[in-house]
């Protein structure tokens, strides 16, 4: 009973301590902007650069598109549960990369302030997707697989190009408008790889 009161005490104490090594601190000043429940069991999600719309994947398949508020605008729906998905800065392409080996890149219409879907292609890949990654403005899209492999697509679902990646890979990411690719494995470890387009 003493310990957890204890323990209890410290988290209401204000954060007075000292840098830790490399002069980073606890970040006791910040401010809940929003709080809002998505209705769905988030596999992934994204944000566009305006922060007016978010997107979230649903476990249950589905990919929920909200206001920056949470008012629920539409859904786009999907074959079966997306592992990954990724969007352009404004939210105008959305690209799901299904647990069924199924890659579809919609093109998001915003008509009076209601977003609408239409397939701008669909494909499957060659092995289970983990992490999905674009590049709008090349209608790219990499697909880092299970087999340990990032696979370049075009929106039509040719293939373009791979990278063979190390074991532990989960997350990759790029840069709009940039030809960096950012792999981010399990133990911590991070690499940046610019490609050659």
């Amino acid at each position: 009973m003493r310990k957890t009161l204890a323990l209890c005490a410290l988290f209401l104490l204000p954060a007075q301590t000292a840098p830790a090594s490399g002069g980073a601190r606890f970040l006791d000043t910040w401010s809940e902007l929003n709080t809002w429940e998505s209705g769905v069991q988030a596999a992934d999600f994204a944000q566009t650069l305006d922060k007016k719309l978010v997107f979230a994947a649903g476990r249950d398949g589905g990919v929920q598109i909200h206001s920056a508020v949470g008012e629920h605008l539409t859904a786009v729906p999907t074959q079966t549960p997306a592992a990954a998905i990724d969007i352009d800065q404004r939210g105008r392409t959305l690209y799901v990369a299904e647990q069924s080996r199924v890659c579809t890149v919609f093109r998001i219409a915003m008509d009076s302030g209601v977003p609408s879907w239409s397939v701008q292609g669909r494909w499957r890949t060659q092995a289970a997707p983990v992490d999905v990654a674009s590049l709008p403005d090349r209608q790219l899209v990499f697909v880092l697989e299970a087999d340990s492999v990032v696979r370049m697509y075009s929106y039509s679902g040719a293939l373009l190009g791979f990278i063979p990646v190390p074991k532990g890979i989960f997350a990759i990411d790029m840069v709009p408008r940039s030809t960096v690719l950012h792999i981010m494995g399990r133990h911590g470890r991070y690499t940046a790889v610019r490609l050659h387009l």
